[in-house]
């Protein structure tokens, strides 16, 4: 079994980190035409691998996953810029991020790409290079000059 494998069965947290991550996602956030596809987390009461919970301690930490942090932390967030496309594994963790950052009174500018793909902002030149990634440049560029 890969670390992948295990990962998506939910195996990578204990019953208590579950329980405690889980009041942290807020699905009503998500845009309802993307909530279609919901299901329960996997071994929602399974105990985990406790050498892989060990292993991604770290990863589900306030410096990788800000989502995973309580109200009062992330109201001390900085104003913020949230970036999501429609064809990404974390987009619904985007719109929940953007959410959560508002409805605790932090400053937030999310734009939503949606015909587009994770890691497309980087295509900018080449021979794959995309019109859309000029796009989201120039949008976190201009945000950038009016937030600084």
């Amino acid at each position: 079994k890969t670390v992948d494998k295990s990962i998506y069965a939910n195996n990578h947290t204990s019953v208590k980190q579950k329980k405690h991550y889980r009041k942290f996602i807020d699905w009503s956030l998500i845009p309802s035409k993307y909530r279609i596809k919901y299901q329960e987390p996997a071994n929602d009461d399974h105990e985990g691998d406790p050498n892989l919970i060990k292993e991604t301690k770290k990863a589900l930490g306030p410096e990788i996953s800000p989502l995973l942090v309580n109200d009062a932390q992330l109201a001390k967030s900085v104003p913020t810029y949230v970036l999501t496309v429609g064809h990404d594994r974390l987009r619904d963790e985007g719109f929940i991020y953007a959410g959560r950052l508002k409805r605790v009174g932090v400053k937030v500018v999310h734009n939503h790409y949606e015909n587009t793909f994770h890691g497309s902002i980087s295509l900018l030149y080449g021979l794959l290079s995309l019109d859309i990634a000029h796009e989201m440049v120039a949008d976190l560029v201009r945000y950038i000059k009016e937030n600084l």
